[in-house]
């Protein structure tokens, strides 16, 4: 799934969560073509509530 575990996530007054997304990108390297090395972004679009403004 492209979508992070927000199991833990907890709701906050300041923001909400409008989306979020993650990428995992294995890229191979000529120095090890045979280790790939893996990593994950994630990218989190927030909305700060007027309250705060």
């Amino acid at each position: 799934s492209d979508r992070p575990d927000l199991s833990n996530y907890m709701p906050s007054g300041e923001w909400t969560m409008k989306d979020y997304r993650g990428w995992k990108h294995s890229v191979n390297y000529t120095c090890c073509p045979k280790t790939p090395y893996l990593d994950i972004t994630y990218h989190f679009v927030l909305l700060r509530l007027p309250l705060y403004f």
